[in-house]
This record gives C-alpha cells, structure tokens and sequence, in this order.
C-alpha cells in the first residue's frame, strides 16, 4: 500500500531506528498513513529496505510520542484521536507554552528579537508561496525560541513531545486551508508582545493563536469525518 510513496533510507551518520522512525512520522503527517490505519511492519520494512529490528524499534518510539498504537496480538496502528483528545491536548498545551513564553519575555535578548524578525518574515514569504512545509520548519523554530528563552529544559521537553503529537493534525489543516494572513496577523502580535517583553501579553498571545489554531483543526476533522 506505501510501496514507492515513502523513500528507502541512505546512508547516513543517523541510526536507522532514527530514520525511520522520521520516514514514518513524516508519513503520517503527510497523510501517506492515515488515522486507523493497520501498519504492515514486513511492507515497511521492505519498503525503506531495513530489517525488522529498527522498525520495531522506531514504532515503539513512536507509540511513546502518541503517533502510533500498538495493539498486542494484532499489530500496529495509527493513532486515531477524538475531540476531546484533541481539545485536552491543546488545553495542556496552552498551559505548558503560555507559562513557558510568561517565563521567557524577559529574558529575551536583542539577538533573540533580531533572529525572531527574521523567521517571522521567512514565515510570511513560505506561506504566501504555499510552501507549507518551510513555514512548519520556520513557525517552530519561531515559537521554540520563545519557549527556550524561559530556560527550562524539562518544559522545553515537554512542549517539544505535545508539539509533535499536534503536528499531524495541523500539518494537514494547512494543505485546506488558506489561512496566512490570519496566521501572521496571530503571529505579530506575539512578535510585538516580546519586542516590548510584556510577560502577560505574550502569554496571552501564545493561548489565543493556539485556541484558533484547535478551532480551525476541529473543522478539518469535522469536513474530513462528518
């Protein structure tokens, strides 16, 4: 079934556990392996040309970050998450990045604001020419700088395995969805709130895009699974 539609893995300093566990996690972003979807590990393996050994490895990771379920005696899935999993995971969320972005106004320094200046217009050139997948790799390194400032590495932690776990669920929304300036309009008041290093702003900030973020997420999965 994902026979020539995911690649064979390269040499790589990487470990092979490593790449494909990033094949299979890209693969479910992509929507290459949909929610509920039986993994054939034989195919898989085939597929990126490995051994069963890293990928069983790699879906095991995988199942710790919420992407996967394995299901003794009947195999792996992928994972499948209702509306109310989804609102708790951004209700967690916005609580863990709201304090961490409270944290880091601050002590946010010029270079930091310098740098977030910069991919806040890299994200705005990604989206106006629909290069969905440069503006994912931009907006987190724009709000992970954020939350790194709050210096905290087990939060950071924190957010990184929650951010991973929503990015399936956005990644696909941004393919239906022209919502750009809506984005960046969300995007430059969290700009704004830490160019003047409003604590409160930019938590607020943080909870209110991550709040239209869930609202357009839920239509997606309403219009996609009426």
């Amino acid at each position: 079934m994902i026979q020539n539609r995911i690649q064979p893995i390269e040499d790589t300093k990487k470990t092979i556990t490593a790449m494909v566990q990033e094949r299979v996690r890209q693969a479910i972003l992509d929507g290459l392996l949909p929610a509920g979807l039986r993994i054939d590990q034989n195919q898989l393996a085939s597929d990126l040309n490995v051994s069963l050994v890293p990928v069983r490895e790699a879906l095991k990771t995988l199942e710790g970050e919420g992407f996967v379920q394995i299901i003794p005696r009947r195999g792996a899935f992928v994972t499948q998450a209702s509306m109310n999993d989804m609102g708790d995971l951004y209700f967690t969320r916005q609580i863990l990045e709201g304090q961490a972005a409270y944290h880091a106004a601050t002590k946010l320094t010029d270079d930091h604001l310098k740098t977030l200046d910069e991919l806040f217009d890299k994200m705005g050139v990604a989206l106006q020419q629909h290069e969905y997948r440069s503006f994912m790799k931009e907006n987190r390194a724009f709000h992970f700088l954020i939350y790194n400032a709050a210096e905290s590495r087990y939060l950071s932690n924190m957010i990184a395995s929650l951010w991973e776990l929503a990015e399936r669920y956005r990644y696909r929304y941004m393919f239906l969805k022209d919502q750009g300036e809506i984005i960046q309009s969300e995007h430059r008041t969290i700009l704004d709130a830490c160019h003047v290093r409003d604590s409160k702003a930019l938590r607020d900030a943080i909870v209110y895009h991550m709040e239209q973020t869930l609202v357009g997420v839920r239509e997606y999965l309403i219009a996609e699974h009426p």
